[in-house]
């Protein structure tokens, strides 16, 4: 099982928890959908970011608040969301999602 976690902030129960973009059903379906698509590496990578940018980018359900503990004034609190988490580490992010692509037909 493909696993990738991010933090993610869960309105409903109040918490702050670790996520596993891959158990987002939308998103997965997408990259199975991609993955018998798009044979070509480059190809595959594109549409992948485009996948991820519809699902989590920019979307108040799927960001967090990060502030400096304890609280410094000269410190600005920053609103990340899913999409750009996965951004900091895209170049690891893409490979490890095509070397696993068999994954999603499982």
């Amino acid at each position: 099982m493909l696993e990738w976690y991010v933090i993610y902030g869960d309105f409903n129960k109040g918490t702050i928890e670790r996520y596993n973009v891959f158990d987002h059903g939308g998103f997965f379906e997408d990259c199975r959908k991609n993955k018998n698509k798009n044979a070509e590496k480059i190809e595959f990578i594109n549409q992948l970011q485009k996948d991820l940018k519809y699902h989590f980018w920019s979307k108040c359900e799927w960001e967090v608040i990060v502030s400096h503990w304890p609280p410094v004034k000269r410190f600005q609190d920053e609103k990340i969301d899913v999409y750009s988490q996965i951004m900091m580490n895209w170049n690891v992010f893409r490979d490890y999602v095509w070397d696993h692509r068999s994954e999603f037909d499982e």
